[in-house]
């Protein structure tokens, strides 16, 4: 081991290993130890946006709603015209004939990226909006 990693030891009721080693070996991590750090990069990196970190934060907003409901279309394209300095990109996918999923693409501070999925949240025929966020750092 190299002078800049350290060793820690992990005690993990049985049923954990047995599925990290499966997690291993289905993703082909080198070992255990390469499996946990990826792990941690993740859990840091949502950490520091969930406690308001400076980022800047990268990572996509993606939206399922329903296709029929009146004004629906004009909300989300002013809240994504009125964060136009988050958001970077916009991908409209068509799930079924009532259902439509858009796919955010943001940059910018936790904060408001927070904003823009909470205001997505909340608009009537949005059925589901998941936030993956990253931290550039990790």
């Amino acid at each position: 081991m190299t002078d800049d990693i350290g060793r820690i030891s992990l005690t993990l009721p049985s049923e954990m290993i047995g599925r990290l080693d499966g997690i291993v070996d289905d993703w082909e991590y080198d070992s255990r130890s390469e499996a946990v750090r990826d792990s941690l990069r993740d859990f840091f990196g949502t950490y520091e946006w969930e406690t308001g970190g400076d980022g800047p934060f990268h990572g996509t907003i993606v939206v399922v709603h329903d296709h029929h409901v009146d004004g629906l279309a004009d909300d989300l394209q002013t809240i994504q015209h009125e964060m136009a300095d988050v958001i970077t990109s916009v991908q409209h996918i068509h799930l079924s004939q009532d259902t439509c999923m858009e796919t955010l693409v943001v940059t910018g501070p936790g904060s408001e990226i927070t904003d823009l999925a909470n205001r997505l949240r909340a608009l009537s025929g949005v059925q589901q909006v998941k936030a993956i966020v990253v931290d550039e750092q990790h």
